[in-house]
């Protein structure tokens, strides 16, 4: 249990963030480490870094979009299909350098977004009529009601580079702390 319990401890953080972040104003919409959580997990240590990311947001989504004010149908789908399309992008940076990460990181938020925003305008019939003229309003404006899809994108790419950063810092400088600790005491 208590090798167990950072894991566990980390999952209620990231589900208590993403719960308070559905709560809050229109102006922080979106900001949250998930989609960095998927990238880098996939791109640093392959399928058993995405079990915490998936398995917070398999809690939470529920939790968030009730929170939000959707209603549960085939629509929760279209968050799900942009997670999967970041980790499977994720796949094409496994053993490179940080920069690369990072760029990747940042790619795998701009396909979100257009993935996303792309299949809400599908699937969504309050973009009808079905046109060019829709499209663009759901990647820009969105739907009446909620905070512009530019406000998501702007705050999806400050957190993915925000978070991605911590993260590729964090799998840097924390083995090298302890390597260094294990040199000196082998001294």
């Amino acid at each position: 249990m208590q090798r167990a319990l950072p894991f566990i401890v980390f999952v209620i953080v990231l589900g208590l963030a993403r719960v308070l972040g559905a709560m809050t104003s229109d102006s922080l919409v979106n900001f949250q480490p998930l989609g960095a959580l998927f990238f880098c997990g996939m791109a640093l240590f392959g399928w058993r870094g995405i079990i915490l990311p998936a398995l917070a947001w398999f809690i939470t989504y529920p939790i968030t979009s009730i929170a939000q004010g959707y209603e549960m149908s085939a629509q929760l789908l279209v968050p799900f299909i942009g997670f999967a399309a970041m980790i499977g992008l994720a796949t094409f940076f496994k053993n490179a350098k940080p920069g690369r990460v990072f760029l990747g990181s940042l790619a795998s938020a701009i396909a979100f977004y257009f993935i996303t925003n792309t299949l809400s305008w599908a699937f969504d019939p309050l973009y009808a009529p079905k046109s060019l003229a829709t499209l663009v309003q759901a990647l820009w404006t969105g739907l009446p009601g909620y905070a512009p899809t530019w406000v998501f994108f702007r705050n999806a790419m400050i957190a993915q580079s925000l978070f991605t950063a911590i993260f590729l810092f964090a799998t840097s400088a924390v083995p090298a702390a302890y390597q260094k600790r294990a040199l000196q005491a082998a001294s």
